[in-house]
């Protein structure tokens, strides 16, 4: 059976319909081209001058560490550490709850400056571990029950991390010693955060995912990639996913490369990415390694995760594969130390797509660095909403001066958009939005001049993100030939505002020619 979508306004061309037999569209033109190919049996959607798009794709975010976290106890909306408190203690009593772990917190949205500690939390429950995860990932707070299971004492030292024992704050690498002993979650949890994430992911019109999932819930990289290569095989995922490939060590990373697996095995919904490494935190955690250290804290440099010859061993095992790497760094301190690294095994042009995780805190040398070796620029315009009110407090004024650069990555490299969910909710009309007001919701502007258009907004929602992830041949674009993915809008964003486009409303997704959302 042929299904005919008409009556459209289609993204990038004068066509109005377009046929789709199984996952292809067969065929584009006007609605009297099409409606002469179908017959009787045929399905005919008359989509009464929606707006056409092909499928968004969020090139850095975590599927399964979303769909965790739209599954937790979620602290986004707290605006203050009694709100905190409210909801943890109303989980306290749960039986079924060994931990109580919470997600979400930003203590920059709080209406009075604090931040969640040890003692807060023991006033809830000295009997029972409690953790929460602030909304970067990169920092937690726990009670003294699990800084007491933990073994943690004033003397605990882990490298690439900090412990603040006093307050029970941990950053980076030392939170593995808390994660470490939670229970983990079994395949049928993993599971069912994976199909919860791949919904609402539909319902934001988003058919395909930068994806980093292998160490931060289920720590087995085996486990996650069979889950997922079984989904796809069932036909169970609702979304593409190209897994960014984060490890603990070099020997895993042996492991996985040995029993052949690297960049483009896989199949048309879930196929291995590239290599993913962390180089340092986040800037509102303060853990963002910062040359010139944090202007509201100048002993504070933030935390370098690897050292040169770590990171040097990691991406070197992989190049040997042909599996190039993308690495998180936020501060100019871990881009200077990433540049390094990456200028042995950056090849002119750039082939293998290596490329920067977030191009936040970036000084102007490093911009022209990152377009000479021609990287892939991975970006966040959602981040404005929050990191536009804290910028010119933490980063001196020469530095702030040129970061969040998007508009300058986005006409030199290949730049697409993302979330990284959970971090920020993968709300595309938003990121949108912000990408071109450069405004946040408290009226905030984070360098406008660095605004995109909405058409070049859109782009790194669409087809520079599918180029990114690979999948360039295949999909991308309302044509012939090309898998049927797609989202219908209930306007053209491109003729709208800022204030506008946000208002926009999602119909319907569609992933390889099946309706994931709407219809």
């Amino acid at each position: 059976m042929l299904q005919a979508y008409i009556n459209a306004k289609i993204r990038n061309t004068k066509d109005t319909a377009f046929l789709v037999r199984d996952s292809y569209i067969i065929q584009t033109g006007s609605d009297e081209e099409i409606l002469q190919e179908v017959t009787d049996e045929d399905e005919v959607i008359d989509l009464a001058g929606a707006f056409v798009t092909p499928g968004f794709v969020d090139t850095h975010m975590h599927l399964l560490g979303y769909g965790m976290y739209l599954d937790s106890i979620r602290l986004d909306d707290a605006r203050s550490i009694e709100d905190i408190q409210a909801k943890v203690r109303r989980h306290v009593n749960d039986s079924e709850r060994t931990w109580i772990t919470a997600y979400g917190y930003n203590e920059d949205r709080f209406t009075l400056p604090a931040k969640p500690t040890k003692q807060m939390l023991d006033d809830i429950s000295r009997d029972k571990p409690i953790v929460l995860m602030r909304s970067c990932g990169h920092v937690m707070t726990v009670n003294s029950k699990a800084l007491e299971l933990a073994g943690i004492t004033e003397n605990t030292e882990i490298p690439g991390g900090a412990v603040d024992y006093e307050h029970g704050i941990f950053e980076e690498n030392a939170m593995t010693m808390i994660t470490a002993l939670s229970e983990e979650p079994d395949r049928n949890t993993l599971r069912r955060w994976a199909v919860k994430a791949m919904k609402q992911l539909n319902r934001y019109g988003i058919t395909m995912v930068g994806s980093d999932d292998f160490i931060a819930l289920g720590r087995d990289w085996k486990t996650v990639t069979d889950i997922l290569m079984q989904m796809s095989y069932r036909d169970e995922l609702t979304v593409r996913i190209s897994e960014q490939c984060e490890f603990n060590t070099p020997e895993d990373l042996a492991e996985f490369l040995d029993e052949g697996y690297t960049t483009g095995v896989g199949d048309d919904m879930f196929r291995i990415g590239p290599l993913k490494m962390i180089a340092d935190g986040s800037l509102g955690a303060g853990t963002a390694a910062l040359r010139d250290g944090y202007l509201d804290d100048p002993e504070n440099h933030g935390i370098l995760i690897h050292d040169d010859d770590t990171l040097d061993t990691f991406i070197g095992l992989a190049n040997r594969y042909n599996m190039p790497a993308i690495t998180h760094a936020i501060g100019d301190e871990a881009l200077d130390q990433v540049l390094r690294v990456y200028e042995e095994y950056v090849l002119p042009g750039n082939p293998l797509h290596y490329g920067i995780v977030h191009c936040q805190i970036m000084r102007e040398d490093q911009i022209e660095k990152v377009k000479e070796m021609n990287l892939d620029a991975y970006f966040q315009s959602l981040f404005i909403e929050d990191d536009a009110s804290i910028l010119k407090t933490k980063v001196i004024p020469d530095t702030a001066g040129t970061s969040y650069p998007f508009a300058s990555l986005y006409h030199s490299v290949l730049a697409g958009n993302g979330s990284d969910a959970p971090v920020t909710e993968p709300d595309v009309m938003k990121g949108i939005a912000l990408a071109v007001s450069r405004r946040s919701s408290a009226g905030v502007y984070l360098r406008p001049e660095e605004a995109l258009t909405v058409s070049e907004a859109l782009s790194s929602w669409c087809e520079n993100g599918v180029r990114m992830l690979g999948w360039e041949e295949e999909t991308g674009v309302i044509e012939a030939g090309r898998l049927a993915d797609f989202a219908v809008l209930d306007q053209d964003i491109e003729q709208l505002s800022p204030e506008e486009i946000v208002k926009t409303k999602v119909l319907m997704t569609v992933v390889g020619g099946k309706v994931v959302y709407g219809g």
